[in-house]
């Protein structure tokens, strides 16, 4: 099978869906398959082109048996509508323009948003003559309306045309979540196309930190070199959020809820890991005077991510209060049950039902200040539930999510295409 990935984010680039679409694409390639991904020139999430890489009409790379091709873009941060379209549409533009230098192709596989290379990806399937598959990571402009970051009617009439169009010409279409699969298998362009491919870990990358449990391990680790008691009396919570820091996600309601707990006394330590949109924002009201106790990182290799898992005491996943987001199944969700931490969920609906069917965490209303702080404190005072929740998402991780039956999956679901 010869496959090609069309892409807006690859590695070196840091974020949930590089990882995937990378560990997709060598394990396919081990598995036989011709794999060639097609992208743009490093850049996210900041707009600036990643050394030693330079701007160019078009690169070749080779690696881990993964032919990688590389055409223009023009580099913007991932905040802004404007400079994020003009993003979207100049790879879309270039991808078009750089396809025949990358030799035939069965199979064209989409990742979707960005809708703008779904368009392209037709006329690119067109032209090699290939199937068309979509990998619908987020139902765009669904999400955007909700958001309210997307108000225009023509805009959103023509955003949905074009996602109608691409649904029409793909042979199939693949759904993380049950959400967005019971979403398209209900449209007459995208009925009887739409396959659950749920996400997947890597189990292995993880299992170091899920060894031991951090925080009953040795708890004085969590206060040293700070000095500070905690919540209870203890030492501080250690509460880690790894992912992308995006107008999904609403990280202003984890620092409201350390502030409110700064209050009573106490308080976690926070740190975000990650980049976004809404990262500017935060970063500016920590630098005006708080919460204290919280670090931004940044984006961080993703090499580095099990090793916080490994120094923090709970994961923090959050969502807005959306309805679109029900239908959602963040991978950082997974990523903390494979490293073992408890997680406390700040969502509703997909995410919920599983983190409360397996017991691996605490999940409270989403954009709630009061109640992510009270749970806080209460996994604060409890260890022994803290460790058991752990080893439930470890267990659950293992069984559910493991990345081999995962790529197994893909392999089918691709030749059947």
């Amino acid at each position: 099978m010869r496959l090609r990935i069309l892409t807006h984010y690859f590695p070196p680039e840091v974020g949930a869906p590089q990882t995937r679409l990378e560990a997709l694409a060598r394990g396919l390639a081990r598995a036989g398959a011709e794999v060639t991904v097609h992208t743009g020139f490093p850049h996210y999430p900041d707009g600036e082109i990643k050394p030693p890489y330079r701007n160019r009409p078009l690169r070749f790379e080779r690696h881990d048996g993964v032919r990688i091709m590389r055409s223009w873009v023009y580099p913007a941060p991932n905040r802004g509508f404007a400079r994020r379209l003009a993003n979207h549409a100049s790879l879309a533009a270039s991808a078009l323009a750089a396809a025949p230098a990358g030799g035939p192709a069965d199979v064209l596989l989409v990742e979707t948003p960005p809708l703008l290379l779904a368009g392209a990806a037709v006329a690119y399937a067109r032209a090699k003559r290939a199937r068309l598959v979509l990998n619908v990571a987020d139902l765009w402009p669904d999400s955007a309306v909700e958001m309210g970051t997307l108000s225009s009617p023509r805009a959103i009439a023509a955003a949905q045309r074009l996602e109608r169009a691409a649904y029409r010409e793909a042979a199939a279409i693949a759904c993380p979540t049950e959400g967005i699969h019971d979403a398209l298998g209900g449209r007459p362009e995208s009925a009887g196309k739409a396959a659950l491919m749920r996400p997947a870990v890597d189990l292995d990358r993880f299992s170091a930190a899920a060894s031991g449990f951090a925080g009953a391990i040795d708890p004085a680790k969590s206060a040293a070199g700070n000095g500070r008691a905690g919540m209870n009396g203890g030492p501080p919570l250690r509460v880690l959020y790894a992912g992308t820091v995006g107008l999904a996600h609403g990280l202003g309601t984890l620092l409201d809820a350390t502030e409110e707990l700064r209050r009573d006394g106490g308080g976690p330590e926070v740190t975000i890991a990650g980049d976004g949109a809404e990262a500017p924002a935060l970063r500016a009201r920590l630098a005006a005077g708080g919460p204290p106790g919280v670090r931004m990182l940044g984006a961080v290799p993703a090499e580095r991510v099990p090793s916080l898992y490994a120094e923090s005491d709970v994961a923090v996943v959050m969502l807005r209060d959306l309805p679109i987001f029900e239908g959602a199944l963040p991978t950082k969700l997974l990523e903390a049950m494979a490293a073992g931490r408890p997680v406390l969920l700040a969502a509703r609906g997909e995410a919920a039902r599983l983190v409360e069917a397996e017991s691996c965490g605490v999940v409270v209303p989403p954009e709630d200040p009061r109640a992510l702080a009270a749970a806080l404190a209460a996994l604060a005072a409890d260890p022994a539930r803290r460790a058991a929740m752990g080893a439930a998402g470890r267990e659950a991780a293992e069984r559910d999510f493991g990345r081999q039956a995962w790529l197994r999956r893909w392999h089918d679901l691709l030749a059947a295409a």
